[in-house]
């Protein structure tokens, strides 16, 4: 899967930097730039999906449910933290800013849950949506178990298909309740909120469920699946806009739809001729989380300014080259040693 993670960091990349390159190649690559985001989802729920599913299945204690969210805390808050007070940081020292009163909503996660996402560290939203999900499936998942007595797997169908039906009523609720529609409507409510996009990774479950129980449906017709997903993707990213109903209620599913049929495909790709591509691969899948973290906010908004360079196509490179390099060392200087010792303090 690291080439599917380095897909989606790269269309997380390019979206942010596009900015700095002609207009008419803007709007090329804008035919293509399908949300990384929601590929981002889809591929963490079958990861996350595939090591629930063998955690839970030998043993469905609290003991396991923690052991869990621990794995994930250590896996995706340290560096979260670290980015988020050097952010802060610059606001109060820089400009100024009074920001210290959101200090607890950043957090906790708190920052989008079921309202608009403030203009600071705005990439931050995607990261709540899978926090909040880390917490809420394996609690969900136990608490059925635990109540119902059902077989794990259909319990673990019915926890999916229950934040399905959840987000997807938050949904029509918006689109009913909050009137007139715009862009800041369709971004801030649907596009960036906890409660309206948790079920994007729980896609990713629901492939990860046919993976462990039914592996011969999962891996059929895998290369015209794979098509089909790619094609629909397209067919939403371009067209989804011209119909608003189908944009605010039907795409998100959709597309997350298309996005977990590509997955067998993808999941069948061991290894890659070319070394040295295989590497590269690697290594941007590697430090993705961290390019993800600094691109935006912390690169884009506060150190490429400091250049004060005009020309925009450097400031493409520069964006690009900081964002690899401070990156490549977040992930060796922070995210690994703590990846080490969860390792070591975790079973």
């Amino acid at each position: 899967m690291d080439i599917l993670r380095t897909v989606a960091i790269l269309l997380v990349m390019i979206s942010h930097s596009k900015v700095y390159l002609p207009l008419d190649f803007q709007n090329f690559l804008s035919f293509f730039l399908i949300d990384g985001v929601a590929v981002f989802f889809v591929l963490s729920g079958f990861l996350i999906g595939k090591i629930m599913f063998k955690v839970f299945t030998e043993e469905t204690s609290f003991k396991q449910i923690f052991n869990f969210w621990a794995r994930r805390w250590l896996r995706t808050l340290p560096n979260y933290y670290f980015i988020l007070l050097i952010l802060i940081g610059l606001e109060v020292l820089v400009n100024g800013t009074n920001i210290i009163s959101d200090l607890f909503k950043y957090s906790f996660f708190l920052q989008n849950l079921y309202y608009p996402i403030d203009n600071f560290f705005p990439e931050s939203w995607s990261l709540t949506v899978e926090e909040w999900f880390y917490l809420i499936c394996p609690l969900l998942f136990f608490l059925i178990h635990f109540f119902f007595r059902k077989s794990k797997k259909t319990t673990f169908l019915i926890s999916i298909i229950l934040i399905i039906l959840f987000a997807n009523i938050v949904r029509i609720y918006y689109y009913f309740d909050l009137g007139a529609k715009n862009y800041f409507i369709y971004d801030r409510y649907f596009v960036r909120q906890v409660i309206t996009r948790i079920d994007a990774i729980i896609y990713g479950v629901l492939a990860a469920w046919i993976y462990v129980y039914y592996p011969n449906i999962f891996n059929k017709y895998a290369n015209i699946n794979f098509i089909i997903g790619c094609i629909v993707i397209l067919l939403i990213h371009n067209l989804e806009s011209q119909y608003q109903p189908f944009q605010y209620l039907l795409s998100f599913t959709l597309a997350s739809i298309a996005i977990m049929i590509t997955l067998p495909f993808l999941n069948s790709i061991k290894n890659i001729k070319f070394k040295s591509l295989q590497n590269i691969i690697i290594h941007i899948s590697l430090i993705s989380y961290s390019m993800y973290l600094i691109n935006l906010s912390l690169v884009n908004f506060w150190i490429l300014p400091l250049f004060k360079i005009r020309t925009d196509i450097i400031n493409f490179f520069l964006l690009w080259g900081i964002t690899i390099i401070l990156s490549t060392i977040l992930y060796k200087r922070l995210e690994l040693p703590f990846l080490t010792f969860r390792d070591k303090i975790l079973k």
